[in-house]
């Protein structure tokens, strides 16, 4: 059972201050239902450095401030960012990382205030996470641990915070830093076209700055390390099907970009592409074309199968050297002429696809 109560200490030196679970009717659902349970089972709070507050600026950079100008926000600064903090939990090799985003003086901010935003934008980012992305969380989404309230004495306001697992580094910064690399952007577009297979489209990423919503994290492992791409910030999230035809890969649409199907995949193609000119991958303009054309007569033959069905058939014919979208899917061809999709989890093909079709849209 998800706890209710949760101590939060602002640094060691720091009085630990008592937060309270947001109430159900503010999150239109029960919040036991909708977050994740802390993953300890002790009582002790996530601890946060006070010296270590951070802002994203308008370029989607993390900037480090002073932990009085945290103290300001909603009551002098003025920003629709949330100020965050890296939270830790115990020691060693049992130490976890958390996302801490917190919220001041709340009760301060007026509805045309930009700080009266943010508060908006935590809280649907919360509903939209329990309804939807629970199913995904860990995987493509960072865990969430709800949303929570204090009224701590000495700061004289109140305190909304919200606790998500730690997600990385944000795309902008590694460009920022010469860090963003082919393979990364791959990842980045992939996470994406996995969330949109699912029908959740993300409605933030519209410029370069906006992909500090896109995170990568590196774990260690014991055949050495992985690096995952997460998204976060649901804040203006709908549940959309997607119609794309392309993957979001960092290729030259030349003028193809209006039949891409799909504006949010097209956007990131494009910033990919034209605002990070290292990150590339060469294909043809007559490759993509044939791809196109190939899952609108395929969706045209069977039109039993969904749209993202499709796109992992196109996968698998036309970007064979990319990563697959769903490793848990593997492809055989039958004797019989038959490709079989086979199934290892309730969220994958069961369908068996004629060879010979496929071959004459490849020709």
């Amino acid at each position: 059972m998800v706890s209710r109560f949760m101590w939060l200490g602002f640094g060691k030196a720091h009085k630990k201050i008592k937060f309270k679970a947001l109430d159900d009717k503010i999150l239109g659902g029960k919040f036991g239902d909708m977050f994740e349970e802390f993953p300890f089972t002790s009582p002790e709070p996530v601890f946060v450095l006070p010296h270590d507050p951070y802002l994203n600026n308008s370029e989607g950079l993390s900037l480090k401030i002073t932990f009085s100008q945290a103290l300001a926000w909603g009551n002098g600064i003025d920003t629709d960012s949330s100020v965050f903090f890296i939270g830790f939990h115990g020691e060693g090799d049992e130490q976890k990382m958390f996302c801490v985003k917190v919220l001041f003086n709340i009760e301060k901010t007026e509805p045309d205030d930009n700080c009266y935003k943010a508060i908006d934008k935590m809280l649907a980012d919360a509903k939209f996470y329990g309804q939807n992305l629970r199913g995904v969380a860990g995987i493509l989404v960072p865990r969430h641990y709800g949303v929570w309230r204090a009224r701590p004495r000495e700061w004289g306001g109140t305190i909304l915070c919200s606790i998500t697992e730690w997600a990385g580094t944000p795309w902008t910064q590694l460009v920022a830093a010469g860090r963003a690399t082919t393979d990364l952007a791959i990842k980045l577009g992939r996470s994406v076209e996995r969330l949109h297979d699912r029908g959740i489209h993300h409605h933030t990423l519209y410029i370069p700055a906006d992909l500090h919503h896109l995170l990568f994290r590196v774990d260690k492992t014991a055949a050495g390390s992985t690096t995952t791409c997460f998204v976060i910030d649901f804040s203006r999230a709908r549940m959309t099907p997607c119609t794309r035809n392309l993957p979001i890969l960092p290729v030259d649409l030349n003028d193809l970009g209006p039949t891409v199907g799909c504006e949010e995949a097209l956007n990131l193609i494009y910033i990919l592409r034209m605002y990070h000119k290292d990150v590339k991958v060469e294909l043809p303009s007559s490759h993509l074309y044939r791809a196109i054309r190939f899952v609108s007569h395929y969706s045209a033959q069977h039109p039993s199968l969904s749209n993202a069905e499709v796109m992992l058939v196109q996968r698998h014919h036309f970007f064979a050297d990319e990563p697959p979208l769903e490793p848990d899917i593997t492809f055989e061809f039958r004797a019989d002429g038959k490709v079989v999709f086979n199934r290892e989890s309730s969220d994958t093909l069961t369908k068996c696809l004629s060879e010979a079709y496929i071959s004459s849209i490849l020709s």
